[in-house]
């Protein structure tokens, strides 16, 4: 217990998500240092997989140090903090705000106002009462990225969160710098491009966390997930609504969430996944499938619907209605 609140607030579990954000980071590294001399096929994988860890890193490490910073110290918080906007390529800070105004908004519909409270709602751009389009959301997102908001709510926070983003941005912009000014082709034909389709992936993973939910209604304003590999990658992510539910509590712990709120889920007809988010469309599309077959083999038989009829009586329509 001692050894544990020594270095971990919470648990020493999250020295996995802390060890993986720097994996990230390394990978980043590793593919810049190795650009000139990898065969294609190898640069191939490394961008492939540069594009998922922006995703997996901000979905669920990122994401779950915003809720529970992982050390005691809160000089090694800060220290983590300016590692991940490296990792993951925007200041921690403004993503802190970002996600804190999503939680605040929940992913709701248009108001009176004709907007959103939440910056990112997959309804805020939408027409009408409807969501935005998929493919609008994810690949014109990012750059509707709501800086002008989150910059004024940082001031309003104080002097510890705008010097912890001038540390951030410092950091970033030396990378950048860095990478472009020694080795430009990696910086143009690598870097940019992962770093836009990680970030697409982001919000495309963040559509389908609220994709087909109900917003307003506590117990239904997001999708969740409970297959076992996705969340063991994703540090329990897929438990969304349960997040939704009670976002402070520590992601090992999350299941107790799920328990408890397991019978308003049901009421409430919460939306549910077999699969991981990513794969939602495929899901609908193979349970679409399903229902159809379904149909098809209960067609009742003209031929033999009038002798299964004969001597029943008709209802009486009045009475029904």
């Amino acid at each position: 217990m001692v050894a544990r609140r020594l270095v971990f607030r919470y648990t020493r579990f999250d020295a996995i998500p802390a060890m993986c954000a720097v994996g990230h980071l390394a990978l980043v590294l590793v593919s810049w240092l190795a650009f000139q001399t990898s065969p294609a096929w190898a640069l191939g994988l490394a961008f492939g997989a540069v594009v998922f860890c922006y995703c997996w890193n901000v979905q669920s490490i990122s994401h779950n140090f915003i809720h529970n910073p992982f050390f005691t110290n809160e000089w090694w918080n800060r220290a983590f903090s300016v590692l991940e906007s490296a990792a993951i390529g925007i200041p921690q800070t403004i993503y802190y705000h970002y996600h804190m105004n999503h939680h605040w908004g929940d992913n709701d519909a248009k108001g009176p106002d004709g907007t959103t409270r939440d910056w990112g709602s997959t309804y805020r751009h939408g027409k009408g009462n409807q969501p935005e389009a998929f493919w609008s959301y994810c690949l014109i997102g990012f750059f509707r990225f709501e800086l002008g908001p989150c910059f004024r709510m940082i001031l309003r926070f104080g002097p510890r969160h705008v010097v912890l983003l001038l540390a951030e941005s410092l950091v970033l912009g030396a990378l950048w710098l860095t990478l472009l000014l020694t080795n430009w082709r990696y910086f143009l034909y690598f870097y940019l491009p992962s770093y836009y389709l990680g970030w697409a992936l982001v919000y495309a993973h963040t559509y389908f966390l609220h994709y087909g939910a109900r917003p307003g209604d506590y117990y239904a304003n997001s999708v969740s997930s409970y297959h076992r590999l996705y969340n063991w990658l994703f540090f329990n992510n897929g438990f969304h609504q349960e997040h939704h539910w009670d976002p402070k509590v520590h992601w090992t712990k999350i299941l107790q969430v799920r328990e408890e709120i397991r019978p308003q889920m049901i009421v409430h007809q919460t939306r549910v996944l077999r699969g991981p988010h990513l794969t939602v469309f495929l899901e609908d599309w193979l349970n679409r499938g399903k229902k159809m077959r379904h149909a098809a083999t209960t067609q009742p038989n003209p031929s033999t619907t009038g002798s299964q009829t004969q001597g029943l009586a008709k209802p009486d329509l009045k009475r029904a209605a």
